[in-house]
C-alpha cells in the first residue's frame, strides 16, 4: 500500500451494549429506552442489534464468519473528502466503517500521513469519536487529527462556550473544522501541515492556542462545485464499492420544515447537472453497482429536473435500480410516477411525519392528507417500496392526532414504517414559538401544552401494537438504506418481509405484560430457519475475534 499524505476515516458504529447502557440510564419510561427495544432481539441471552442478529443466524448455516452491515456500502462523506484531496494532488485514501477495517486502517497509518481526518456524520455525541483518536494516536502518533462534520458544525452553533471546550479537549483532536461542507478547508489543511506552515491562515478551522483555549480561524463559507467535484468513480474498485452505492445530485434542502434546521445550515438548495449524474452512473455501472442510493434530502423537487434525470437513465438503461427520498407533494401528475418506475426507482423514503392535517401544518409540512394517499398507492401500484417514517408528540399532538396516524398507516399500508419520540431541537424553526406551543426543555426531555417526551414514548408502543398493514422497519445499523444494501447480497424485500414480521412479533411478545415462553421459542425457531434458508452472498466484512 503506497503512502498517504492523508487518511479519512468513515462511521464508527460504536458497541451496542454501550448503546444499551447509555438508554437504560435515561430511564425506563424514557425514549431512548423505547427506541432501544425496539431496535433489537435477544439471541442466546444477548441483545442484538437486527442485522447482527442476522450476521449470528447466518453464520450458524455456513460456518462462516461474516459480519452483514450497511458500512459495507462505501461511506459517502469520506469519499467526497478523497476525491477532493485527489484533485488537488494529495495523495488520500479512506476507510468506510471503523469497527470492521481496523486492520486496514491500520496498515495505511504505518505509512505515516500528514493528517488524519474523521468525519462525523450521523454523530450526536463525542463518543464514537474517542475510540477513533485514540487509535490512531496509537498507530500514528505524529499525525495531525482534525474532526470535522455535522457534529462539530452543531457544537458551535452557539459559539466555543466553555462546554465546548471541554468537548474539544475531550476528542482529543489537533483541530477541528467548523464548516458543513469542509472539503476546500482540509485541502488547505493537509497543504498547511505537510509544507509546515500556519494553521491560522487556514479558514474554518479551530486550533488549540498556548493557554489551552480553542480559537477558530475567519469563517468562509464554502461553495464547492457539485459538478466540478463529481466523485471520479473509475478511480475506485470494484471490490471496495460492491453492488450498491450511494451518490447525491443536490445538496440541501429546498423546504422549510419547522422540526428541521438543516436548509438553514446548509445554504440554498444547489444541484448537479443531469449530465454530471449521467456520467456517474455509467461509471458506476462499469464497476458492477446494480443498487444505486440517491442522498438528496428530495430527489424529486425540483419535479422538472426530477423527470429530466428519470428520462436520462431511462435513455442510459444502465440496469442500476435506485432508491432515494421522495416528496409526494411534489408528485402531481401520472408521468412522475411512470417515469420513477421505468427508470429503475425501486424504492423510497417517504417522510409522512404524521397522519394529521393539524400536526403536519403545525410541521409546515406543505403537504396534503390527500397527496400522502394518493403518492402511496400510485407507487405501491408501481411496485415501488415504500417506507413511511413517522414522528411522534411534535407540538399539538394529542390522543386524537395519533389515531388519525394510526389510522393513516393502516389505511395506506406503506410496505415499511417507523415512529420515533419528536427530537426537540432549540435551533429547529418550531422553537421560535415555543411560548405558543408551551415548550420546555430538548432533545428527548420536553413538554409542551398537549404532551411530553415520555407520552411520546408511550405513544410509539402503542403505535407499534396497532399499526398492523405495515411492517416494522429497525433503525440501529439498518434503516431504510439496508434495503438496496441486503438486496445487493440476495435478500430481496419480498424475502425480508415476512423476516421483519417475525421479530415484530417477537418484540409485541417479549415486551408484553406476561411474555409467552412457549411462543417466544416457535417465533425464534421461526427466525432461525428462515434466516437458514436465505441464498445470500458473504459479507465483506467479519467479526474481529
Amino acid at each position: 500500500m503506497p503512502n498517504l499524505d492523508c487518511v479519512v476515516i468513515g462511521y464508527n458504529e460504536g458497541d451496542f451494549n454501550d448503546y444499551r447502557l447509555m438508554c437504560e440510564r435515561s430511564g425506563l419510561q424514557s425514549p431512548e429506552w423505547q427506541i432501544f427495544r425496539k431496535e433489537h432481539l435477544d439471541i442466546d441471552g444477548r441483545p442484538m442489534p437486527w442485522m447482527d442478529m442476522l450476521s449470528t443466524l447466518r453464520n450458524r448455516t455456513t460456518g462462516r464468519n461474516d459480519r452483514y452491515h450497511v458500512g459495507e456500502v462505501f461511506n459517502l462523506a469520506s469519499l467526497y473528502l478523497v476525491n477532493f484531496l485527489r484533485r488537488h494532488e494529495v495523495r488520500a485514501d479512506a476507510v468506510s466503517l471503523f469497527g470492521a477495517e481496523r486492520e486496514r486502517l491500520a496498515e495505511m497509518l504505518s505509512g505515516g500521513p500528514s493528517v488524519v481526518a474523521i468525519t462525523t456524520t450521523f454523530y450526536v455525541n463525542i463518543l464514537s469519536v474517542i475510540p477513533i483518536v485514540d487509535f490512531v494516536r496509537s498507530h500514528a502518533p505524529d499525525a495531525h487529527i482534525v474532526v470535522g462534520g455535522p457534529l462539530i458544525d452543531n457544537l458551535c452553533l452557539d459559539g466555543i462556550t466553555d462546554e465546548v471546550q471541554d468537548l474539544f479537549h475531550g476528542m482529543g483532536a489537533d483541530s477541528y473544522v467548523r464548516e458543513s461542507q469542509g472539503e476546500h478547508t482540509l485541502g488547505l489543511l493537509c497543504r498547511a501541515v505537510m509544507s509546515r506552515g500556519s494553521l491560522g491562515e487556514v479558514p474554518n478551522l479551530i486550533t488549540c492556542r498556548e493557554g489551552g483555549d480553542w480559537v477558530s480561524n475567519r469563517r468562509k463559507p464554502e461553495a464547492n462545485d457539485l459538478d466540478a467535484y463529481a466523485i471520479d468513480w473509475a478511480a475506485l474498485s470494484s471490490e471496495r464499492i460492491g453492488a450498491t452505492a450511494q451518490t447525491r445530485t443536490a445538496r440541501s434542502c429546498a423546504f422549510k420544515c419547522s422540526f428541521c434546521d438543516y436548509p438553514t445550515r446548509a445554504g440554498a438548495l444547489t444541484t448537479a447537472s443531469v449530465e454530471t449524474v449521467r456520467q456517474e452512473m455509467r461509471a458506476l455501472a462499469e464497476l458492477g453497482v446494480r443498487n444505486l442510493v440517491f442522498v438528496d434530502d428530495t430527489f424529486n423537487v425540483p419535479p422538472k429536473r426530477f423527470k429530466e434525470l428519470c428520462r436520462m437513465m431511462i435513455e442510459e438503461n444502465l440496469g442500476i435500480n435506485w432508491y432515494s427520498y421522495f416528496r409526494c407533494s411534489n408528485a402531481r401528475d401520472e408521468e412522475t410516477f411512470d417515469l420513477a418506475a421505468a427508470s429503475g426507482c425501486r424504492g423510497v423514503f417517504l417522510g409522512i411525519e404524521s397522519g394529521d392535517m393539524d400536526i403536519l401544518a403545525n410541521m409546515n409540512k406543505l403537504a396534503q392528507d390527500s397527496q400522502y394517499r394518493v403518492g402511496i398507492a400510485r407507487l405501491k401500484e408501481r411496485d415501488i417500496t415504500t417506507f413511511a417514517s413517522i414522528i411522534v408528540g411534535f407540538p399539538g399532538e394529542n390522543e386524537r392526532t395519533m389515531q388519525n396516524t394510526i389510522n393513516f398507516v393502516n389505511e395506506t399500508a406503506p410496505t415499511f414504517w417507523r415512529a420515533q419520540p419528536w427530537w426537540g431541537n432549540p435551533r429547529s424553526p418550531v422553537y421560535k414559538n415555543k411560548e405558543l406551543y408551551g415548550i420546555q426543555g430538548a432533545a428527548y426531555d420536553w413538554s409542551h401544552a398537549t404532551m411530553n417526551s415520555r407520552e411520546a414514548a408511550q405513544w410509539c408502543d402503542t403505535m407499534f401494537d396497532r399499526v398492523t398493514e405495515s411492517v416494522w422497519l429497525p433503525l440501529y445499523d439498518f434503516d431504510f438504506w439496508s434495503l438496496p444494501y441486503l438486496d445487493g447480497k440476495g435478500l430481496s424485500v419480498d424475502q425480508l418481509v415476512p423476516l421483519l414480521q417475525v421479530s415484530q412479533d417477537l418484540m409485541r411478545e417479549r415486551d408484553g405484560a406476561r411474555p409467552d415462553t412457549v411462543r417466544l421459542a416457535t417465533l425464534n425457531d421461526q427466525l432461525a430457519k428462515g434466516i437458514a434458508a436465505l441464498d445470500l452472498a458473504p459479507a465483506r466484512f467479519s467479526y474481529v475475534s
